[in-house]
């Protein structure tokens, strides 16, 4: 199968890149910045090829969608976050998260519609801050992911009305183990964890590894929360 990762060089996309080329998939990993990454991903998987792509480029999206074609999975994985107070939130600090996650998300999905197989799918990697887990300190980034949902309630009406044999789903998980959020205070991790209602961070392996397993058990629309894997 061809599988389409958009962030698939870094935190969680990069977890979904090895384990969709673990599998035998022919992964092609969408990036922008992670270059280190994006190589050593080349270098150590026969089967993945890194694309530097501006998610929030629209020429760039149909460009290189149009050049991979016949794709089987799409992941929405690409997103931002400046989380901070919101007095100091500039315009051009919340609109830079709101393109990237959720005309980014927009993007890839209206141009991947036309070049995903019969059967296909695309999951939206949402976060559980756009359900239960929203916070002050992150309005834009929680407003993103809201939106990204309701993309994906719209597009699964569109692929309805149109009568397309593939669906779209999201994925709404809480805090996951990337390095990133690893380097974050322990004690603010702690306390947010709790709060949230996790028992503790997703192993990023395990949360991915879920995901695909349970590709076929999704329905067209469908939002799914995730806060907490059992070993």
């Amino acid at each position: 199968m061809k599988v389409v990762i958009t962030g698939g060089c870094s935190g969680l996309g990069l977890e979904f890149t090895k384990y969709m080329a673990s599998l035998g998939h022919t992964v092609y990993a969408l990036y922008n910045r992670s270059v280190d990454n994006a190589l050593m991903l080349e270098q150590d998987f026969d089967n993945v090829r890194s694309i530097k792509c501006d998610i929030r480029n629209e020429e760039e999206v149909d460009k290189v969608l149009f050049n991979i074609g016949d794709i089987d999975i799409i992941i929405n994985n690409a997103g931002i976050a400046k989380d901070n107070y919101y007095k100091e939130k500039s315009k051009k600090e919340f609109m830079s998260v709101l393109e990237t996650n959720v005309v980014g998300t927009f993007l890839v999905t209206k141009h991947a519609l036309d070049k995903i197989n019969k059967k296909g799918i695309i999951i939206n990697i949402s976060s559980n801050n756009s359900l239960t887990a929203y916070t002050s300190l992150s309005m834009d980034y929680d407003a993103s992911k809201s939106g990204i949902n309701m993309l994906t309630k719209d597009f699964a009406l569109v692929i309805e009305e149109e009568k397309k044999d593939i669906k779209i789903i999201s994925i709404a998980p809480g805090w996951i183990d990337t390095d990133e959020v690893k380097k974050m205070n322990p004690v603010y991790l702690r306390e947010e964890i709790s709060r949230t209602g996790q028992k503790d961070l997703l192993k990023k392996e395990m949360l991915v590894k879920y995901i695909i397993e349970n590709i076929n058990n999704y329905k067209n629309g469908e939002v799914i929360e995730i806060k907490n894997l059992e070993v």
